[in-house]
């Protein structure tokens, strides 16, 4: 290629998203050189780095941001910029259902990137068994993203029996109590930001059920209860009904029932980290588990990698500030104020890598539970719940319900204070461990 015109090749390539701009430096040395000598592919701005935990409570509230300091000054999980009508009123919040690279995807059909404060309203949600005049059949909403790919995501509504029907409003899978759940083919609505509609896409099961519809029948969990998912090289990993992880493969439109590590026991929560999927398994109110999914030689195979109790955590470590920081109510009404400084962020994210030190566990502030009992100890220990996993380090976030945060390094047994996370008397509907996206070309948005 002659190079004489590489004004001309740079500021086209300045108008690239970052997974063009990878593909174009393969195509020969001279293109490679330009987008390497001018910064151009920003990875940085990739949702690389876990920064946050986005999450809500009980109270009628905007989601918190509990993050690393420079990030609460960035951004914010305040959602004030909606431009919506409220289906309630003016003051009518949306409960946070997923989160995927740096997503939210919220009721009521939004997609959020909380980072540059892109929003996109989907269409209106699809009729469901239209045919049969079904309207009690549930559908549990799923966001799938990666930048580093395409800059297009899926929102796909999953079916499951609902927990509690009454007499005159059954779902349509319970007029059939001995067929097989879920189905094959198991049909579920997809909407695709790259078609810009909703369509009907149908999955084979390999392998087998569940079990039968009566069987799985389950009414002593609540109706409004988050199934976590984990989404790892293509394919969507949900915490499924009852004692089961549900992993569709979105490339050949195949799906697999998986027994989670423990059955019905415990409090599971799925997520992405390191090397694939993981299960952190809650009992006996502080004892954790974390197991690994294994994938090798075409099993899905439960390994437990460690086991700890956190209850030593919440007299180690006294309340007291630490590296990350429950975002002020000042700071959000500033930061929605002056909107977003894409100057400022940019200068404050250049020196980020994909991880920096606060997530070394040889950190002096690192402490080993090697000498931790292995059991609870008090008559009344602390009940900890799992905020989510760290997607890039073997490293998960827990809290202790009132507020101790911590970070468990459960391949080197260490455990590291994140800082005080104030929850007072309510109680966590959802959080998410979060990682920021900082490119600004989300399809659709406003």
């Amino acid at each position: 290629m002659d190079m004489e015109r590489a004004d001309v090749v740079l500021d086209i390539l300045r108008h690239l998203p970052p997974r063009n701009l990878a593909a174009c430096r393969c195509v020969c040395t001279a293109w490679r050189a330009v987008i390497d000598d001018h910064r151009l592919l920003r990875a940085d701005l990739l949702p690389l780095s876990l920064d946050a935990v986005i999450y809500e409570t009980s109270e009628p509230d905007a989601p918190s941001l509990f993050s690393r300091l420079s990030t609460s000054r960035t951004m914010t999980s305040a959602l004030d910029y909606l431009d919506v009508d409220s289906p309630v009123d003016k003051n009518y919040l949306w409960p946070m259902l997923d989160h995927c690279n740096g997503l939210l995807l919220l009721d009521d059909n939004m997609v959020v990137n909380p980072a540059t404060r892109q929003w996109v309203k989907l269409p209106p949600l699809p009729h469901w068994h239209t045919l049969s005049g079904c309207t009690s059949c549930q559908r549990d909403p799923y966001l799938v993203y990666d930048p580093t790919v395409s800059p297009h995501y899926d929102v796909l509504l999953i079916p499951r029996i609902p927990f509690e029907t009454t007499t005159h409003h059954k779902c349509c899978y319970e007029s059939a109590p001995t067929m097989e759940w879920p189905p094959s083919p198991y049909v579920i609505s997809v909407f695709s930001s790259e078609t810009r509609r909703w369509e009907e896409r149908s999955y084979m099961r390999e392998g087998d059920a569940a079990g039968i519809v009566a069987d799985l029948k389950f009414s002593g969990m609540s109706e409004s209860i988050l199934f976590y998912s984990a989404y790892w090289r293509g394919a969507l990993y949900v915490r499924w009904q009852y004692a089961f992880l549900l992993r569709m493969n979105l490339s050949n439109g195949k799906y697999q029932i998986i027994k989670l590590p423990r059955g019905n026991k415990g409090a599971p929560r799925v997520g992405k980290s390191k090397n694939g999927v993981y299960c952190s398994l809650l009992h006996r109110r502080c004892i954790c588990e974390v197991w690994f999914l294994d994938e090798s030689r075409g099993q899905m195979n439960w390994v437990l990698k460690n086991e700890i109790n956190l209850e030593p955590a919440e007299i180690k470590f006294p309340v007291a500030d630490g590296p990350w920081v429950l975002q002020s109510s000042d700071e959000m009404e500033w930061l929605l104020k002056n909107g977003p400084n894409f100057k400022a962020t940019d200068e404050s994210i250049k020196a980020l890598v994909q991880d920096d030190f606060d997530w070394d566990s040889d950190d002096e502030n690192a402490v080993s539970t090697a000498d931790w009992p292995r059991e609870c100890c008090g008559s009344y220990p602390p009940v900890y719940e799992c905020l989510g996993f760290h997607p890039y380090k073997e490293i998960v976030l827990f809290h202790d319900g009132s507020k101790t945060t911590v970070a468990y390094h459960f391949n080197s047994s260490k455990v590291r204070y994140l800082g005080k996370m104030w929850i007072y008397h309510e109680e966590i509907e959802a959080s998410f461990a979060y990682t920021p996206c900082w490119t600004r070309d989300l399809p659709g948005s406003n």
